[in-house]
């Protein structure tokens, strides 16, 4: 059996390219992030559930995390069966080309369901739903302006299309193609009178 790795595989090289990859789903999706364990500040993190992380006054982070893997789910009204069926497949019955380590305390699910994402990260009993994983950083918004038709419809979900009534504004260089040039019949003199040397 071949070793590879995740990225070599889906031809993804960096998080912010994974996470790309996740949020252009075609369909209902998940990721596993997973703390990045080349930030050294991570290690004390690693493995905290959340009250521990909110004693210390901190959030988690998008910076300190990467994307692992990513795959796709059925459609379910239930998001707390589905982060428990994800738990146990990332415990139990893992994906050959997973390369991360089993699901733990401190990871974070994300779903993306009907176009919507949410960040939820694993407690030590449950998962805590975590309201401003991506915002804080504008990552979502990032992740938008790349894919969205109308920057006004930066709004959580991906791609929804152009705003109702939004006109098409001419570009700056046609007006000024369309401007008559000015008649310069007054030539400058050859010489500056600040440069003459008397």
């Amino acid at each position: 059996m071949k070793n590879e790795k995740w990225d070599d595989v889906h031809g993804n090289t960096t998080p912010d390219d994974r996470m790309v990859a996740f949020l252009e789903s075609p369909t209902d999706s998940y990721a596993i992030l997973q703390l990045r364990e080349d930030v050294e500040d991570n290690i004390p993190l690693m493995f905290a559930n959340y009250s521990y992380i909110q004693k210390k006054e901190m959030e988690p982070e998008i910076d300190r995390y990467e994307v692992v893997y990513h795959g796709s789910i059925s459609v379910s009204e239930d998001v707390d069966r589905q982060l428990e069926d994800l738990y146990v497949k990332f415990n139990i019955d893992q994906p050959n080309d997973f390369r991360g380590h089993s699901m733990s305390v401190s990871d974070i699910v994300a779903l993306k369901v009907a176009g919507e994402v949410s960040f939820h990260y694993v407690d030590s009993v449950g998962f805590q739903k975590l309201e401003n994983f991506m915002k804080s950083e504008n990552y979502l918004k990032n992740a938008e302006m790349a894919m969205e038709d109308d920057y006004g419809m930066l709004d959580g979900i991906i791609n929804n299309g152009k705003a109702p009534g939004l006109e098409e504004r001419p570009s700056v260089l046609e007006q000024l193609k369309e401007k008559p040039v000015p008649d310069v019949s007054h030539k400058p003199p050859k010489s500056h009178p600040e440069r003459e040397i008397e």
